[in-house]
């Protein structure tokens, strides 16, 4: 109402041949400005114009009442805004006219009184609103991190930001590591970069997918390259079977996801997350085609991670990849499908069918067990680890059931999979670099292993503390996560489950205890030159940045473990920014 009468106002105030019998009293308009600050700037203007305010409406208020048919209104506007100007017309009104203003005036007067008493107390808090309003409107850097739909396909935002950034820093460590496994060839291997471009395209599109279809694509984009990665030596032992048993077991596991795609789309009519999300709120009780298409949507899902009863491809497809490949496929080819799985199960309210929330705790259990038993067994370090990720994405099931009644269970998940990035670098890098390309198979086996410490320390160091952090063991980034995942399922209750990761941890702390105890073992067979000089001497002109970028994950490991509160801060923001 404030800017509507300033506008009448102004134009008023300029327009000074235009008569009274056409307008609006013009003393109204004119006190009504100057009493409400309606510019944040005027306030000297506007003390100054106060006080002629008062001594005129009480001028007014005298005149009128003695009825003497002077307008004095144009005398108290012509005052206010420093003119001269005096209309005849004003001077002829009637008994009539004068007292239909006497009415207007004592109101106004009255309300003027009222404003310009309160006013000296309230201008400087309304100044401080409108400044707080205006800022919080114009900031940049809160525009720059809202959420942002792009198309229906894909959401940018913090939570797809954070998985980003691990998979391009993922996507960099490899290609350091691939240039010091080529390193004895000399033919170009350009177009394992290439490939390796492409694949990491495919995590960060699977990232941000909001859209089932971009879902489908990110998925595709990510597995195909895998299958160009896994056979790209194919004159190592094993490497032209398992990329052939990849090729298989993806595109049935795409066939199915597709097919429960379908079914869903049947039945909701939508693929978007936040329409599934509206249509499921919204539907009094699940059909049976919707249990079946979300069914085949698990079983594709369950194939990508590998989870029970699904796993029989992984230990054979990491045994026969390069060693930086199975680095790609227990970090890139998991954590960018988990995180998208974690981003559909966030928005639609798919974990509320009990039958659905049951099979997923069904598969987390027998994850957890089947993966830590089967890697005692475990000769090949390789063969170990396919299992040990078979167990830790199990657990990482745990946070994906509870994740609609949790606040928590985003930021588990992104600590846990910071850890496991950060131990699976540690591990498999070093494996990588004790190998190269032109033998017939990696250094992977633990007699290969044995005595690493007397001949490459900081490489035995990093690699414990990787295996360390798998285990679970306080002051690494690993307890962390695995504390996280046991308070969030002690919060939603789910016993089977903790009772499950429990006896998996003791299990996992035995073999992996085992693995680091053969790195420190002193070589009783190696060369005389070593027997005769057991003195350990580092050379920088040896250290190079792949070495680097392992110390560093292995450093970061500690650093997590024992002050996580940046981890924290970084993965709340996050989750904050999704919301």
């Amino acid at each position: 109402m404030i800017t509507n009468i300033s506008n009448d106002n102004m134009q008023i105030s300029d327009n000074s041949d235009v008569s009274i019998q056409d307008t609006v009293p013009p003393s109204e308009e004119t006190i009504a400005v100057e009493a409400v600050p309606t510019e944040t700037g005027d306030s000297a203007n506007e003390n100054s114009v106060n006080p002629q305010v008062d001594t005129k409406t009480e001028s007014n208020s005298t005149e009128i009442n003695s009825n003497s048919g002077v307008n004095t209104n144009t005398e108290a506007s012509t005052n206010i805004n420093g003119e001269t100007n005096t209309n005849s017309a004003t001077q002829t009104n009637n008994e009539a006219n004068a007292n239909t203003e006497t009415a207007t005036n004592t109101i106004t007067n009255t309300n003027i009184e009222a404003t310009t008493t309160a006013g000296s107390n309230t201008d400087t808090a309304t100044d401080d609103n409108n400044k707080s309003d205006i800022d919080q409107q114009t900031d940049p850097s809160m525009e720059y991190w809202k959420a942002r739909q792009i198309t229906a396909l894909f959401t940018c935002d913090g939570y797809g930001l954070l998985y980003t950034s691990l998979v391009l820093l993922i996507a960099i460590i490899v290609s350091c590591l691939a240039y010091r496994w080529f390193v004895q060839e000399h033919l170009s291997n350009s177009l394992f970069y290439v490939i390796l471009l492409f694949m990491t395209l495919g995590g960060v599109t699977l990232v941000y997918a909001s859209h089932l279809i971009a879902f489908f694509i990110g998925i595709e984009l990510l597995s195909i390259p895998f299958v160009g990665l896994i056979g790209y030596q194919y004159i190592q032992t094993h490497s032209l079977e398992a990329a052939v048993k990849y090729m298989i077991l993806s595109a049935v596991a795409s066939a199915f996801l597709l097919m429960g795609i379908a079914f869903y789309y049947a039945t909701t009519g939508e693929l978007t997350f936040s329409g599934l999300s509206y249509q499921l709120s919204t539907m009094s009780y699940p059909s049976n085609l919707l249990l079946m298409g979300v069914c085949l949507i698990l079983v594709g899902v369950g194939f990508k991670l590998s989870l029970v009863p699904f796993q029989l491809w992984l230990p054979d497809v990491y045994q026969g990849a390069p060693t930086v490949v199975g680095l790609l496929l227990s970090t890139v080819g998991k954590v960018a499908l988990f995180c998208a799985i974690a981003r559909l199960f966030l928005l639609a309210p798919i974990v509320n069918n009990e039958t659905i929330r049951m099979i997923l705790v069904i598969m987390a259990f027998l994850s957890i067990l089947w993966g830590n038993l089967v890697a005692l067994m475990q000769t090949s370090l390789k063969r170990l680890l396919a299992y040990s990720s078979i167990a830790h994405f199990g657990y990482l099931l745990i946070a994906l059931i509870s994740v609609q009644y949790q606040v928590l269970a985003l930021e588990t998940i992104g600590v846990y999979l910071i850890g496991y990035i950060l131990a699976n670098i540690c591990i498999l890098g070093v494996i990588s670099l004790e190998s190269h390309s032109n033998e017939l198979q990696d250094h992977e086996n633990e007699v290969d292993l044995s005595g690493l410490f007397w001949r490459r320390p900081i490489l035995a160091l990093t690699m414990g503390m990787g295996l360390l952090s798998l285990a679970g063991v306080p002051l690494t980034a690993g307890f962390v996560g695995r504390f996280l995942l046991v308070l969030l399922g002690v919060t939603a209750e789910l016993w089977w489950l903790i009772a499950a990761v429990v006896i998996g941890s003791a299990l996992g702390l035995y073999f992996y205890a085992r693995l680091i105890i053969n790195l420190y073992i002193r070589p009783t067979y190696r060369d005389d030159q070593l027997l005769n000089n057991p003195v350990i001497k580092l050379k920088w002109q040896d250290i190079k940045i792949s070495e680097l970028m392992i110390a560093f994950s292995a450093l970061l490991i500690l650093i997590c473990g024992i002050y996580p509160k940046w981890l924290f801060n970084l993965v709340s923001m996050a989750q904050y920014l999704t919301t």
